[in-house]
């Protein structure tokens, strides 16, 4: 039986308890401060190529900085004319934009690591100009912190070092801050994973690859360091640049998954707050068609008179069949010239708002060369991509489209049919699991676009976690910096340890064997004593 004064005690009980939960409720609380104190620095965002493909992602994280209060200057090839889309950005030029006929590049072969070498003797050849400009533009303007592009860039990244300044490191490239050897990129001759290859082009990509490679930048190489040497620099970018932390433009779900150091970070995709809208014109058309089809090669790249053609009778025949009924063709470095004499066009000059007309519900499918910028809007966007790479970063940026977003098919530039074409584009606008991965994409695209505040975050800490003065010591941010990096790739890869183990091993073994033989000998001695006996 329940106890009486149990039961009488219960209705006080509950009111009591309602009555801690009331008090609980009326007290004030005090909320977190998530104020940062700041000081304004002086930060220099430097690149070498230039070019909106480059520059973009830099600055709008560097447009957050400015944000909260920071002096930013830019310090690039050409004019960038900043102004409209980075108000309050300072620019220093290098000197003249440099262009693919510069460095003798021919856009209609492979385009792959060797095709680098020209643009690579280039660079070597006007380091020493290059470096000084960034040293007076660092003393100049008094700079705390280097925000530096990765490629072709290695003058920005020494001075830094050389000053004492933290560099941040910033490319689309995880394979050229963080390469693993279970990953690698078709601009070094491999898949862009390994995961699934024979062991024959694992050894390919894993030993002979990277000899094919330091044979041809090898010269270049020692020519640098001698220009080092000739001017006192410390040399301290090799193979992988050293730089305090690296940010990388791409997100999971397209970057092939693997392990990162804490200072390695992925803040992709990177994008801007705001972007061009439709013009009263292309609004009206795309408006008034229902499955447009947009075609961009970029700015840098083109294609042959004889694969325009074929691009071309693709798309009227993709029309003809009623796979899409509208396209627009953005021609950046095309012109009318590059077409069969015996075509004719209306001269459009416009400039193509590309995100907008990607964001548009009408526009089913992208047509593209597979260049970062075009990518991250187009995985933005859910829009799949027909990709047709040129060379670079794109052949990559394909296969990661195919293998790990899975909305892409690409064209080979060498190999072009419009039978293919019209296949694949056949195959794009009406398969499932293309439209389920569309979707999926989106969402990881939106979600991992704020991680450009991260990056601004993590560029701040830099700047207020310690003195700047005493930067290089060992203490200043040990907290990310992955100890393999101190211990060197024998004991970090515990190759001592499996040394001596294989040493251990046939020792033990021989002396087993030994025991078995001594034990046998005696073994049979006894019995031969025993028979004589």
């Amino acid at each position: 039986m329940i106890n009486k004064n149990l039961v009488f005690l219960l209705p006080i009980l509950v009111l009591l308890l309602n009555q801690v939960h009331v008090n609980a409720v009326a007290q004030d609380y005090v909320p977190r401060n998530i104020d940062i104190e700041r000081s304004p620095k002086n930060i220099l965002v430097g690149s070498y190529v230039g070019g909106r493909s480059h520059l973009k992602p830099m600055l709008d994280v560097a447009t957050i900085l400015i944000e909260r209060g920071h002096n930013v200057i830019l310090l690039t090839a050409g004019k960038y004319e900043p102004s409209s889309e980075y108000p309050g950005l300072k620019q220093i030029t290098l000197g003249p934009k440099m262009t693919v006929k510069q460095v003798k590049m021919d856009i209609y072969k492979d385009f792959d690591y060797r095709t680098m070498v020209p643009f690579m003797e280039f660079t070597t050849a006007a380091y020493n100009v290059t470096y000084e400009k960034f040293k007076n533009a660092a003393k100049e303007n008094n700079i705390d912190l280097f925000i530096c592009d990765v490629l072709a860039n290695k003058p920005c990244i020494d001075v830094a070092n050389n000053l004492n300044k933290p560099v941040v490191g910033f490319t689309l490239s995880m394979q050229m801050m963080d390469p693993k050897p279970y990953n690698s990129d078709p601009m070094y001759g491999c898949n862009i994973s390994l995961e699934n290859e024979s062991i024959f082009e694992r050894f390919r990509c894993a030993l002979i690859q990277p000899l094919k490679i330091a044979y041809a930048y090898g010269p270049l190489m020692c020519k640098l360091n001698d220009i080092r040497d000739q001017m006192n620099i410390k040399s301290v970018s090799g193979t992988v640049p050293k730089v305090s932390l690296a940010l990388i433009d791409t997100f999971f779900g397209f970057e092939l998954p693997q392990s990162l150091a804490p200072n390695v970070q992925e803040i992709g995709p990177v994008l801007s707050e705001e972007y061009p809208p439709l013009t009263p014109e292309f609004s009206d058309f795309i408006n008034g068609h229902k499955r447009v089809l947009y075609v961009a090669f970029g700015t840098n790249f083109y294609a042959s008179i004889e694969n325009n053609n074929k691009i071309l009778q693709s798309l009227v025949e993709a029309i003809n069949n009623k796979m899409v009924d509208g396209v627009v063709w953005a021609l950046s470095q095309t012109s009318k010239d590059d077409f069969s004499p015996t075509l004719s066009f209306t001269d459009g000059t416009q400039f193509a708002p590309q995100f907008a007309v990607l964001n548009h519900t009408n526009t089913k499918l992208f047509f593209s060369h597979g260049g970062a910028e075009s990518t991250h809007e187009s995985l933005y966007t859910g829009t799949p991509m027909l990709v047709l790479p040129f060379g670079g970063d794109q052949m990559g940026n394909a296969q990661k489209l195919i293998k790990s977003a899975g909305i892409a098919l690409s064209i080979n530039k060498n190999s072009l049919d419009v039978k293919d074409i019209l296949n694949k584009i056949d195959f794009l606008l009406k398969d499932e699991h293309i439209k389920k991965n569309s979707k999926r994409m989106k969402y990881l695209a939106r979600i991992n676009s704020n991680r450009k505040y991260r990056a601004a975050d993590l560029i701040e800490y830099m700047l207020y976690s310690s003195g700047l003065n005493e930067y290089l010591d060992d203490d200043f941010l040990k907290e990310w910096i992955p100890a393999e990096s101190r211990m060197g790739f024998i004991k970090a890869n515990n190759l001592d340890i499996y040394g001596v183990l294989l040493i251990i091993i046939p020792a033990l073994i021989g002396i087993a064997f030994k025991l078995i033989k001594y034990t046998t000998s005696n073994s049979l001695s006894n019995r031969k004593k025993s028979k004589q006996a």
